[in-house]
């Protein structure tokens, strides 16, 4: 069996006496499209802050590619091939989407946009290939603010994907979208993941995606793994069915 591309054991951590996460451990094969799911207050926030180095582990460690990097920042992370979104979509509102990708693809190749006249011809057609992977090839032109909430998070992707990376972690990648919305921005992330070779983790609060597109699903509860497996094997068991499905209908 080949190594894992993320392996996490025993991530902890506390706030003053609250027992944020209880020692979780996660393992993510070359490939996998893993959804973690679990009811508010179950700890799926924390988790991604923590193992993507916003917030530093109180014990345990997370393993990329065989490198233990456990507390590396976001930017260290990145640099290693790891790219992470958050809940609140981030983009460059007064540039336009093309200037947008064309940023994260500067920094990805380390040159100085600082001075942006002069770099604006920079990575002009990567940018492009990159917006038409994403379907916002009809919108290069027009500024990040005016688009929608659901092209914001298509753009938000492009600029993830200009650092080249080989996992992606995806916190809440449909929040604030309409049901159906939020089946075809997921399965987009599918497609790109695996045209791509990309493995991906992403949290989610919406079963119907979920059960749409996932690999594995994790299943959290009070700061620990309550089940793991296929989506059908999560399904059938009963203490998710209590704590989360439940809930959720």
């Amino acid at each position: 069996m080949s190594e894992p591309i993320l392996r996490i054991e025993g991530l902890a951590k506390r706030f003053g006496g609250l027992e944020a996460l209880g020692g979780v451990n996660l393992s993510v094969a070359r490939g996998d499209f893993r959804a973690i799911i679990g009811p508010n207050g179950a700890g799926k926030s924390t988790f991604f802050n923590t193992m993507t180095g916003l917030l530093k582990p109180d014990a345990g460690s997370v393993v990329f590619e065989g490198r233990d990097v456990t507390g590396e920042t976001p930017h260290r992370l990145a640099r290693r091939g790891v790219a992470r979104t958050f809940q609140i979509t981030s983009v460059f509102a007064d540039l336009t989407a093309l200037e947008n990708v064309q940023v994260a693809l500067l920094a990805h190749s380390r040159q100085n946009w600082s001075v942006w006249p002069a770099a604006r011809p920079l990575h002009t057609a990567r940018a492009h290939e990159l917006l038409t992977l994403v379907g916002l090839q009809s919108a290069a032109e027009r500024l990040a603010s005016t688009l929608a909430h659901g092209d914001q998070k298509r753009l938000e992707l492009a600029i993830a994907l200009a650092g080249e990376p080989r996992l992606l972690l995806l916190d809440e990648p449909t929040a604030g979208m309409a049901a159906q919305e939020r089946l075809e921005s997921i399965r987009l992330v599918h497609r790109v993941a695996r045209e791509l070779g990309l493995s991906c983790v992403f949290t989610e609060h919406d079963m119907a995606v979920v059960f749409a597109v996932a690999s594995h699903i994790t299943v959290m509860h009070q700061g620990r793994v309550l089940a793991e497996g296929t989506p059908a094997e999560v399904r059938a068991r009963r203490e998710v069915q209590q704590v989360y499905l439940g809930e959720a209908a």
